[in-house]
């Protein structure tokens, strides 16, 4: 079997960093010794961990990403709202994917993109004003030129 087993960040602050996944996403510390950089492991669950690195010479990427799936999507949504990290560029407007899952995008302190997407049984419990935000229905990112005429 293969899993994921972690997943490393570029951040600018250590601090930060670790204070975001661990207070909106309830990672937990992992206690590693002897990291010869500035640097924070958190466990996702049991199989799986982010590691951050404060490594200050390279930039976020604009469109790069890892995903979680999250319990709570309406929470979450208005919490990051209210903080101004969503992002509606790199990817386009939030919308609905296949099976009912819905997706958004948001920004760490260190400009990480992070995709959040509800689970599929959760689509009737989505806020119906979530919908009709500014922040819903754009069209998904298209690499290219759409010629169909279609828009």
């Amino acid at each position: 079997m293969h899993r994921l087993q972690h997943v490393t960040l570029l951040v600018n602050d250590i601090q930060s960093a670790t204070k975001f996944y661990t207070e909106h996403f309830g990672f937990r510390p992992i206690e590693k010794q002897g990291l010869d950089y500035p640097g924070a492991f958190l466990r996702i669950n049991e199989y799986e961990e982010l590691h951050l690195a404060q490594i200050p010479d390279v930039a976020a990427s604009f469109r790069g990403h890892f995903c979680l799936r999250i319990d709570n999507f309406n929470e979450h949504f208005y919490r990051f709202q209210g903080m101004g990290l969503l992002d509606v560029e790199a990817w386009g407007k939030m919308r609905e994917l296949a099976g009912g899952v819905i997706q958004m995008y948001i920004r760490d302190p260190s400009g990480n993109l992070v995709e959040l997407t509800s689970h599929p049984e959760d689509r009737h419990l989505i806020d119906p004003a979530i919908l009709d935000g500014p922040e819903w229905g754009g069209r998904p990112f298209r690499l290219h030129r759409d010629t169909t005429g279609e828009g």
